[in-house]
């Protein structure tokens, strides 16, 4: 199979930690590896490293290739970012020309997960299934009712493949308010969507066709174009142009194929905002539930996350739930239940023009 890594993400949730030079997949934020790198590490042994395509952000090349500069990784530079269809379908057209219609694992570089050899058993299988050109998502089976999540709803239960149980998803659905959430949640018959899919780049490519007409019309220039002179311009000025859209709502959504989804039940995060940073670190609290991951003295404080990359002493006196976050030109303060709102603040320093907090 081969492997491809998304890695074009700013991470602005993350903010001021995560910047446009170096977003959240680049940071050491669970262990001493940059995610993107333990993400590597994860899937290697499904596949050749040539096998492994890392797709990142031409701004972050240097840092990418600094990471992984002992290894055979191929990796594919977007001009900008345009979210995941075009991200996917440029992966695709590189496949197709490089080894065929093999079977390609796509997941996002920034996710945790705790069961490696549980997720690959689970990949292997979807890999397997879609062999046969259909379309394979990886869902989560929930743990509690999360707002902040897009679900599947499951159809019929199909055979099993290499152990692992397979179903039709009826469809995609939108995040949900809390109480659709619970009873999602409560019925047994969601997943989370984990954003991870298997599919042949040939399978792929014609969904792409059929559903995203601009993109497609863009990608059959680019692979005209492929190991020839002009493709690094052609792949710049067709980027401008082209939607910013997810392959869950430019493709997912509305395809006549059958979806499967395999379900995996192997501790999985999206690490998507710094309380859910704060839960998968919880062994690293204190006896009042306090993460800190820098210098800091607490008194009187409990359920807060510290986060300091700086030499500075942080000092806290009776507070609860506050998440700081502590970086050589900027400091958040925040309640740390509603850090899924800090992206709001790159969006209002961009308004504002002030570019070098970004």
């Amino acid at each position: 199979m081969n492997i491809i890594i998304m890695a074009g993400g700013s991470g602005t949730r993350f903010w001021p930690a995560s910047r446009e030079d170096r977003p959240k997949q680049f940071l050491n934020i669970i262990g001493s590896r940059p995610l993107i790198e333990q993400t590597f590490l994860r899937v290697a042994p499904l596949a050749e490293e040539r096998n492994i395509h890392l797709v990142i952000n031409a701004l972050h090349r240097d840092l990418t290739e600094k990471i992984f500069e002992q290894r055979q990784v191929k990796i594919l530079a977007e001009p900008v970012g345009c979210n995941t269809a075009p991200c996917i379908g440029l992966a695709a057209i590189h496949l197709r020309w490089e080894a065929g219609d093999v079977p390609m694992v796509v997941l996002p570089a920034d996710h945790f997960i705790a069961d490696e050899e549980a997720f690959r058993s689970t990949l292997r299988a979807a890999a397997k299934l879609a062999q046969a050109g259909g379309i394979v998502t990886i869902g989560i089976p929930p743990t509690r009712p999360e707002t902040g999540y897009g679900y599947i709803l499951k159809g019929s239960e199909q055979e099993t493949v290499l152990s692992q149980p397979v179903f039709l998803v009826e469809r995609f659905v939108e995040k949900p308010d809390l109480r659709t959430a619970t009873e999602y949640m409560v019925s047994g018959q969601y997943l989370w969507n984990s954003g991870i899919f298997v599919f042949t780049p040939n399978t792929i490519l014609q969904e792409i066709h059929q559903h995203l007409p601009k993109i497609d019309e863009g990608l059959v220039t680019l692979e005209r174009q492929l190991n020839q002179p002009g493709y690094q311009a052609t792949l710049e000025e067709i980027y401008a142009g082209w939607p910013n859209i997810s392959i869950d709502y430019g493709v997912m959504e509305k395809t006549s194929r059958p979806v499967h989804v395999v379900p995996g039940s192997f501790g999985w995060s999206d690490v998507g905002s710094w309380e859910a940073l704060y839960e998968l670190r919880r062994k690293e609290r204190d006896e009042q539930d306090n993460l800190v991951d820098g210098s800091a003295l607490l008194v009187g404080t409990k359920d807060s996350f510290i986060y300091s990359r700086t030499e500075r002493l942080i000092a806290t006196l009776g507070l609860s739930e506050i998440l700081i976050v502590d970086t050589p030109d900027a400091v958040l303060v925040a309640d740390l239940r509603r850090s899924q709102e800090v992206r709001r603040f790159t969006e209002e320093l961009r308004r504002r023009g002030l570019k070098r907090f970004l």
